[in-house]
């Protein structure tokens, strides 16, 4: 990607960028909000994260992120933050990584000051590393033993052997990782090509932008050369690439089968209002369909849910259920056919019908300063198309093609977390030709 040679400060005040344009070196993404005095800047280096990590160093970029916190703690700067009344945030993504000030706008300047400090003077040693590796290692550890991100884990295993997702934890390659390896990461963070800024405050843009100038003057007198770059050459991934069902044993105590279906539907930058249609008209809610059918009507579950995620280059809509034991034979067997046979359910065409009466009216309601922040954000980076009308420009013809090009059996990943001979069993009797893979929780984080 060619270097983008911008003025420093360049701003959205209310609007978004348009599609398919690139994020400038330093610019600022602004949303007003006068209820309170208080001002959060997110500091996103695009280009860094965990997709710049070979297979491995896989945990490098999670791992430098809390050396960097370790540091800010040793050296005084949370101390210094906190006296500020700001808190200090460091979150690690695929596509970029984000340092993140919240506290009050008064203060912004200061804060900056600090976090430029902070991350100029970083001095990782031996003692540092093994430090930060037993707490991530604890964390991979209790992850696996309470429950907590047993599915994020799980999920990510599946699409890493289906759809070529890269893995996002591993202990040994976080055991084999070297005080080097931590050095040059951090180098490469600091010399990022684009550093772009999210922020919410009550502040205007030309204040935020002299707060953030101590930064901004800092990087540009250091210069970028040897950076991360922006690039979303990810993995291409596959249209079809089941029926594959991934089983995890359960816990005794827990008497539900908990069902995950992942339909694959295309790649990472590809217009979204079909798949957020379908999956919005899925849902979880009362009035939307699995709730409905196979709550209401078939009394087979407690909870359903659908959502539209992407992951790398890979997107796909996930569909949730927790039948209990006894009726796990028939929820599974029943979504097989359900899936299968959107295309042709009036069910759906009701309820899509539905969901686009309503959407106009829910849209302005739901979108706080964050989430409208964030998706001007998120355009901006992943370029989606954008079609005049969205989503009342889509026809049910369109809708209708999509259910039927991925809504087939061959394009189902399933994640099951029950008795593994039960949920087997299951399979081979109503979907023989699913290629079934039996794996146990340890692997997830071996």
């Amino acid at each position: 990607m060619k270097r983008l040679l911008t003025p420093i400060f360049s701003f959205i005040l209310l609007g978004t960028l348009p599609a398919f344009a690139e994020i400038p070196n330093h610019h600022i993404f602004h949303r007003i909000d006068k209820r309170a005095p208080l001002t959060k800047i997110e500091i996103v280096f695009l280009g860094a994260g965990t997709g710049v990590n070979p297979p491995s160093q896989i945990g490098l970029a999670k791992t430098v992120g809390k050396l960097i916190w370790e540091t800010a703690k040793k050296q005084g700067h949370l101390d210094q933050l906190e006296a500020l009344g700001t808190h200090l945030n460091i979150t690690t993504s695929t596509e970029y990584q984000t340092i993140s000030i919240y506290g009050l706008s008064e203060n912004s300047g200061k804060a900056i000051e600090i976090v430029r400090d902070m991350i100029y003077n970083l001095a990782f040693t031996e003692y540092d590393l093994k430090y930060v590796k037993a707490q991530l290692s604890a964390d991979y550890k209790d992850g696996i033993k309470s429950g907590t991100n047993i599915y994020t884990l799980m999920r990510n295993l599946a699409l890493s052997q289906t759809l070529g997702v890269a893995k996002t934890r591993s202990l040994k390659t976080l055991n084999d990782l070297s005080l080097e390896d931590a050095r040059q990461y951090a180098d490469r963070l600091l010399k990022t090509d684009v550093v772009f800024f999210k922020v919410i405050s009550d502040r205007d843009s030309t204040e935020i932008a002299n707060a953030l100038r101590p930064l901004t003057e800092e990087r540009k007198r250091r210069g970028q050369a040897g950076g991360f770059v922006h690039s979303l050459n990810l993995p291409s991934t596959n249209a079809k690439v089941g029926p594959t069902a991934f089983i995890f044993e359960n816990y005794s105590h827990i008497k539900n089968v908990f069902c995950r279906w992942m339909i694959p539907c295309g790649r990472t930058g590809e217009e979204n209002y079909i798949p957020n249609m379908i999956s919005d008209t899925l849902g979880g809610s009362p009035n939307r369909l699995l709730y409905k059918y196979f709550r209401e009507e078939l009394k087979l579950v407690y909870g359903t849910s659908s959502r539209y995620l992407s992951e790398q280059n890979a997107r796909y809509i996930e569909i949730y259920a927790d039948p209990q034991l006894h009726n796990s034979e028939e929820l599974i067997t029943k979504m097989a056919d359900f899936i299968q046979n959107l295309p042709d359910d009036p069910r759906f065409w009701e309820t899509l019908k539905e969901e686009r009466e309503t959407d106009d009216i829910s849209f302005v309601h739901d979108r706080t300063p964050q989430q409208r922040l964030n998706r001007a954000v998120n355009r901006a980076i992943y370029k989606s198309p954008r079609r005049k009308g969205g989503s009342d420009a889509v026809t049910d013809d369109e809708v209708r093609a999509f259910l039927k090009k991925y809504f087939v059996p061959q394009n189902m990943i399933m994640i099951f977390l029950g008795p593994k001979d039960h949920i087997t069993k299951i399979l081979n009797t109503h979907l023989p030709k699913v290629d079934i893979r039996v794996h146990n929780v340890k692997e997830l984080i071996e």
